[in-house]
């Protein structure tokens, strides 16, 4: 099947550009979008400084911004510069779990996302996609840009930005003898089926391969935990940070990203406004060196944390928590007596 023809995009370079020091990764970024329709534009800044925007023509302006005319240009990387800083904030809470820098921010709803990521430390990337179904081939296509970024220009290694996509998925194969770690919190029922239920949930889709941690919270309180931090296959992982260490960092963070998600929402909210009657945001991402942390609403008061420490199974444990989040809603109250 022949490459779909490129569309047309255009560049808009700061005063601060120059083509030996900009020259070779503009050229790859505009490759990038001239060939993915999905990207809206691409943003690209140094130690936070906007070096250049490539964008897609024609386009819509921009959600709830009034500029004057002719300025469109110059606020097409207004979403970008937002989620930069969103980052920076989200990297350092990321940074005492040990499990390396954040690399990569994913972000959407029903109508549109947003993609961050580093190249390397102070080279920043972000795009932008206006179409509801656009998310996914617009992340695959900066993964691939920031790689080629990485290994073509500043001749460093792979990250592998959104896991290996030749990486084994588990198998499942029932539950095993002792099956995830499992807790409950205040925000669950007590009803004895009810939990089994949910037990059950976590022992079929939590697995010492991909999908490491989840957990299952509704209004911003606690419902079901459950992880495998104890199984002797991750033990190498916690040297450096206890399981008990690990299990309450990631319970602080579910609390924290409360604040965090209001500028992710005002961000994301100048290219895909909130859907009514449906969560701001549907997905974050935030995929760092040894794996990812993940969170999928099921809807609006009510959402999933997953966990992987396993860069290459990011995608992969991305996949069997969607199919947690899908089937929890099937069991948030308790069955009829």
């Amino acid at each position: 099947m022949a490459a779909p023809a490129p569309h047309r995009t255009d560049t808009l370079k700061e005063s601060h550009w120059t083509d030996r020091r900009h020259g070779r990764i503009t050229a790859l970024c505009e490759e990038e979008v001239a060939g993915t329709p999905q990207i809206r534009s691409l943003s690209h800044y140094s130690n936070g400084i906007l070096d250049f925007t490539v964008f897609r023509f024609p386009r819509a302006p921009l959600s709830s911004l009034v500029t004057e005319l002719g300025d469109e240009e110059e606020h097409e990387a207004l979403p970008g510069s937002r989620l930069l800083l969103c980052a920076q904030d989200l990297g350092a809470v990321l940074r005492p779990l040990g499990t390396g820098e954040l690399m990569r921010t994913v972000v959407g709803n029903a109508r549109g996302g947003l993609w961050g990521g580093r190249a390397r430390p102070g080279e920043f990337l972000a795009a932008v996609t206006d179409l509801p179904d656009g998310v996914p081939a617009m992340d695959a296509a900066m993964n691939h840009l920031v790689t080629r970024i990485r290994t073509e220009v500043h001749s460093l290694p792979d990250e592998l930005p959104g896991g290996d996509p030749h990486a084994k998925a588990h198998l499942r194969t029932g539950a095993g003898p002792e099956g995830p770690h499992v807790d409950f919190g205040t925000a669950a029922e007590p009803d004895a089926v009810y939990e089994e239920r949910l037990r059950s949930l976590w022992r079929t889709h939590v697995n010492t391969t991909d999908l490491h941690y989840a957990g299952y919270y509704r209004d911003w309180t606690l419902v079901c935990v459950g992880d495998v931090f104890d199984a002797h296959e991750l033990g190498p992982r916690f040297i450096g940070v206890s399981v008990r260490t690990r299990r309450t960092a990631y319970r602080d963070l579910s609390r924290s990203l409360r604040g965090h998600l209001v500028r992710l929402t005002d961000a994301l909210a100048l290219v895909a406004p909130p859907v009514p009657g449906r969560a701001p945001v549907d997905r974050l991402v935030l995929d760092v060196q040894e794996g990812a942390v993940y969170v999928h609403w099921t809807s609006p008061g009510a959402f999933v944390l997953g966990v992987t420490l396993d860069q290459r199974q990011v995608d992969n444990a991305e996949r069997r928590l969607q199919g947690l989040a899908g089937a929890v809603g099937g069991v948030t109250t308790p069955p009829s007596r």
